[in-house]
């Protein structure tokens, strides 16, 4: 019996190691990298191939078989609209968490679930409007995706989010092709039924007739009458976390 015993609890100590080690390896993987000008160029300049490939396919398919002119770098009028390429940009946030029997964690979640627009007018950006899809976020964790509709953002409560530019970005000189440039953009930003008035560093470069436009902006939770959320797994989250962001404009 005392030797069924001292099996019965090393095998339960076993259990709850290998329990441990599946949760740590489920929330310590590498978070996904910062939002950034260069990948959402290299995402933007992708699709384009792709699209030029299979309109040059189609054309070549039909009855006259020649290749669409191709369009000299830096030829296109800047001027005009832009919307945002869904599926190509992104939306989301950084928060730091502390996690029972695992430790320190990033969670990082996002939603691609982004429309808007951005004006370009020649000599300044005047109007911008970004709305998400906060019900469309998504982390390394259906269970912290969930609980984040019921607290913290309560997506089921405010399923979007919302920056609308308040004063024009002035350009004074049109920077070349994939020359990435720093700029701040001051907006409301609606978040969590909370309008504040915020200024964002962003970073950003044009390429043809797409604009990339990369950033992030710390949030302090009170700001937003965002409550932290916790759970039995989750010991503690930080006061302050990252919205971020990468867009891909296309005219």
């Amino acid at each position: 019996m005392r030797r069924m015993v001292m099996i019965g609890g090393a095998l339960a100590a076993v259990g709850v190691l290998a329990a441990a080690a599946g949760l740590y390896w489920f929330f310590s993987g590498d978070e996904p990298e910062a939002a950034s000008v260069d990948a959402a160029l290299a995402k933007a300049a992708s699709a384009t191939a792709t699209a030029v490939a299979g309109a040059s396919a189609t054309v070549v398919s039909g009855s006259a078989a020649t290749p669409p002119a191709a369009t000299p770098t830096g030829s296109a009028d800047p001027v005009g609209t832009y919307h945002v390429v869904k599926g190509d940009s992104f939306a989301g946030y950084r928060i730091k968490e502390e996690l029972r029997s695992i430790g320190s964690n990033t969670a990082v979640g996002r939603s691609s679930e982004v429309t808007g627009s951005l004006t370009f007018d020649g000599n300044a950006i005047t109007a911008t409007e970004v709305t998400v899809s906060m019900s469309a976020l998504k982390s390394d964790d259906s269970r912290r995706d969930g609980f984040m509709e019921r607290a913290g953002l309560q997506t089921n409560q405010f399923p979007t989010a919302k920056f609308l530019l308040a004063q024009p970005i002035a350009i004074a000189s049109l920077p070349a092709e994939g020359v990435k440039v720093k700029f701040d953009a001051t907006g409301d930003l609606t978040l969590h039924g909370v309008t504040r008035r915020v200024t964002i560093p962003l970073e950003g470069a044009r390429q043809g007739g797409t604009v990339v436009v990369a950033g992030s902006l710390v949030i302090r939770l009170a700001d937003y009458s965002i409550q932290k959320p916790l759970a039995p797994s989750v010991l503690s989250i930080e006061d302050s976390g990252s919205m971020e962001f990468q867009l891909v404009f296309r005219k």
